[in-house]
């Protein structure tokens, strides 16, 4: 079954790269809970399909335009850890005047039923992503 899992994941990662809503929310559970830094501006808890739609309205706000496709891609790792998946991947972007971000990211989904229940994101470096996003924000 964990390998069903890790499959889950990934199903998620590639709608996520793709900018799929449609994909991201069919990965999720109807109550999907989705935990990311208080400090960044898609950040918080978020629960339920509207809520997912909300965490990713505020990443795709947040990434979308700093993003070049190459940058889009997160270049996962996963591993299996039983009803959790563990992924390990990389957040990328760029600002007008040339100045880039590349730093890793970790996240935990627990998957039950074929789908993601619970997700956490855990970054590098929340400080410097804010910052990087206010710069970003003024250059575009």
């Amino acid at each position: 079954m964990s390998a069903d899992n890790v499959e889950t994941v990934r199903r998620l990662f590639r709608a996520v790269e793709e900018r799929d809503l449609v994909g991201v929310l069919g990965a999720y559970d109807p109550e999907i809970a989705i935990h990311e830094a208080d400090s960044l501006p898609y950040g918080g808890d978020h629960r339920g399909h509207d809520g997912a739609k909300r965490h990713a309205y505020g990443y795709l706000r947040a990434w979308n335009d700093l993003q070049s496709p190459e940058e889009k891609k997160l270049d996962a790792t996963f591993a299996d850890a039983g009803d959790h998946v563990v992924a390990f991947f990389r957040q990328r972007a760029h600002v007008a005047d040339g100045e880039k971000i590349d730093l890793p990211v970790v996240g935990v989904y627990e998957v039950r039923g074929g789908r993601v229940v619970e997700a956490r994101m855990f970054n590098f470096d929340t400080v410097e992503i804010s910052k990087f996003l206010a710069r970003g924000w003024r250059t575009t």
